[in-house]
């Protein structure tokens, strides 16, 4: 099976031997993926002959209707290749940027195109981000033949300077350096292959598996997303992140260190301000409201360049310099990239300082691209905008339920932590925090509502205060990083019980919050030692999930201790969706991993003809399992749990007393 496990297994065995032998390699990649676009064109043009064939046989065919009934066939056996040639790529965010809308900014990436040697852009867009990225859209499907598509997000412009935005404007369109004919691509492959696994990688996250009838109509798209795709990205990515490598050297070659690396450090710490600050602000107004009804980018373009002098700032910035880069993005780490500069690393004024691009590049048309991209952004946010106001409102009903029904008699433990959050979310972590102490209380060896009572410390008290300004916290501060500290400590080290009784699951999100405080209170030497126990829990994890996804020999399966009302959003949606006959929920532990509980929810489909694939992940009900709790979907459907070697264990799961959660009518 190609998970995760198995993707960088591949990608491992194909680092090292793209290093005995790069050249090779990259040879060797692209011609795997020239034969699959070969195979593809092929198999179109033997189809196309065949119904031309047919149509003149049966033209000239006295008896011609065994010849149409022939031609009606190929037709049917040419659909799954139609499909695959119509799948598009997701539409590209933002408006259309006309070259007589912008001249400025089309002049600076037609610069940037030129000192590459680029291929020309297709379109330029402005979005609401803070980066600058290029986009492919195929016109043909897996075929290829892409548009490309520059899309700059107008809040960079305005935290940058011209110079740091064309840097990031070039080190986009470096993989679209020298023109991709065949020829030159056999001497120099790398470019073709990244081009070639950036559109099929855009689309891979458009394609959706037919629900009707799958085995026909994605009888060429399944077995290339799910086999010919994984194999080719897993030697693609070996490549693609020298590629990324090379654009920062070709970055610095023109534009020089001082402008690279600003447009590194100044974005860095920004979009943190971005996704902690800015937005939860904004949308917290969704609560009042069932229509946008704000304005980010008026209000943003007077907040961006004093993000860096946020109290959080140096926290940001020393975070975004030891993390490594999100899953998918192959370009080096941000320390990695700023040595290349030479630069310190610090937030110097230079980032903040200045006439920023959006200004230079726009002048008085900024605040119409502002108006034009506000009103875009409320029409884009329309529905999740509404959604979210819909939670908001049944949060509080389940906020009065919960209420009520522990006033006349106590809730139940999973209740009362989900009180606990529900409190946070509707009137704010201080609400929260009596109704965590009672929960502590109640249930003092419960690590999940010792968990919940620091969070709502903590959040109810806002930034922690650097030592050097205030070397001891309040009491309620220092209970909260206390009690974090007792939970992410070992087994048997704290005072939540024995091993056979800690929960594990909460360890590894008490670490992360811990570290969080300890970055905001510069504390190094316990920081140091906090990432040291975060790497051995994500070890630990990583171990205990590879036990607990083993499902050969005996398995140790129980009822999952999950409320109706926790499990309620679940079920609501099981009850929507026809596909599904029936559900069971248990939880699985192993002696292998103590403390460590996997959450299986067993989908057996119902008799629909609308269905999805037997591969699909069905990512959006395992979405709604509460975390932290890990959780797998099991669609009995899928070819790993059909036949007789998974019989036993799936009637297990059948007879276990409590385990099932939804029925359909037709079930």
């Amino acid at each position: 099976m190609m998970d995760d496990a198995w993707f960088r297994r591949q990608v491992g065995r194909h680092t090292n031997s793209w290093r005995d032998q790069p050249r090779e390699f990259a040879r060797r990649t692209f011609l795997d993926a020239a034969m699959a676009l070969g195979t593809l064109v092929g198999l179109a043009l033997l189809l196309l002959l065949s119904a031309l064939l047919t149509l003149v046989v049966w033209w000239r065919s006295d008896t011609g209707w065994p010849w149409l009934l022939f031609g009606l066939l190929i037709a049917a056996a040419a659909w799954p290749l139609v499909r695959a040639v119509r799948l598009r790529a997701a539409p590209a965010p933002g408006v259309a940027i006309g070259p007589a809308q912008a001249k400025e900014i089309h002049a600076l990436v037609e610069k940037a195109r030129e000192a590459l040697g680029a291929a020309p852009v297709d379109e330029l867009r402005f979005d609401v981000s803070l980066d600058v990225r290029l986009l492919a859209q195929p016109r043909l499907g897996l075929l290829g033949w892409p548009r490309q598509v520059l899309v700059i997000g107008l809040p960079l412009m305005m935290a940058l300077g011209t110079e740091p935005l064309a840097a990031l404007v070039m080190h986009a369109l470096v993989p679209l350096r020298r023109e991709s004919d065949w020829r030159r691509a056999l001497k120099e492959p790398a470019p073709w292959i990244e081009r070639q696994r950036r559109t099929w990688a855009s689309l891979s996250a458009a394609w959706t598996p037919s629900r009707l009838l799958p085995r026909w109509q994605d009888a060429v798209l399944a077995p290339f997303m799910t086999r010919l795709l994984p194999r080719f990205e897993a030697r693609a990515v070996v490549i693609g992140r020298d590629e990324a490598a090379l654009a920062d050297r070709l970055v610095l070659a023109r534009c020089g260190a001082q402008p690279l690396a600003t447009s590194l450090l100044g974005p860095a710490v920004q979009q943190r301000f971005l996704d902690e600050v800015f937005w939860p602000q904004r949308w917290a107004a969704a609560r009042e409201s069932h229509l946008p009804n704000v304005l980010p980018l008026r209000e943003l373009r007077a907040l961006i360049a004093a993000s860096l002098r946020h109290p959080q700032a140096k926290g940001w910035l020393h975070d975004a310099l030891q993390s490594l880069p999100p899953r998918g993005d192959l370009r080096p780490s941000l320390r990695d990239r700023l040595a290349l500069t030479g630069d310190a690393a610090r937030l110097s004024k230079r980032a903040s300082e200045g006439r920023s691009a959006a200004d230079s590049l726009l002048g008085r048309q900024l605040d119409s691209w502002i108006d034009l991209l506000d009103a875009y952004w409320q029409r884009e946010v329309a529905g999740e905008w509404a959604d979210v106001h819909h939670a908001h409102r049944e949060r509080q009903k389940l906020l009065t339920e919960l209420a009520e029904s522990h006033a006349g008699r106590p809730v139940s433990l999973d209740d009362h932590l989900l009180w606990i959050r529900t409190a946070s979310q509707v009137d704010g972590p201080a609400a929260a925090v009596p109704i965590a102490r009672e929960a502590v209380q109640r249930h003092p060896r419960s690590p999940g509502a010792r968990h919940l009572l620091a969070c709502a410390l903590l959040d109810a008290r806002g930034l922690l205060p650097s030592r050097h300004l205030l070397p001891d916290l309040p009491p309620d501060a220092n209970e909260a990083l206390g009690l974090l500290r007792d939970l992410s400590q070992p087994d048997g080290e704290g005072d939540s019980g024995p091993a056979e009784s800690h929960d594990r699951s909460w360890a590894l999100p008490a670490a992360r919050r811990l570290e969080r405080a300890l970055i905001q209170r510069e504390g190094i030497e316990a920081l140091r030692a906090v990432r040291l126990r975060i790497a051995e829990l994500e070890r630990e994890m990583d171990q205990a999930m590879t036990v607990l996804t083993d499902f050969t020999g005996p398995q140790i399966l129980t009822t999952a201790k999950m409320g109706g009302r926790t499990l309620r959003p679940l079920l609501e949606r099981l009850k929507r969706e026809r596909a599904v006959g029936r559900a069971w929920l248990v939880a699985k532990t192993d002696t292998r991993a103590r403390g460590w509980v996997l959450h299986l929810l067993v989908i057996e489909r119902s008799t629909s003809l609308d269905q999805p694939s037997p591969h699909h992940e069905w990512a959006e009900l395992r979405a709604l399992l509460d975390p932290p709790f890990p959780a797998h979907v099991i669609d009995l459907a899928h070819p790993d749990w059909t036949g007789p070697k998974r019989m036993d264990l799936v009637q297990q799961i059948f007879d276990l007393s409590g385990g099932r959660i939804h029925a359909s009518r037709s079930s």
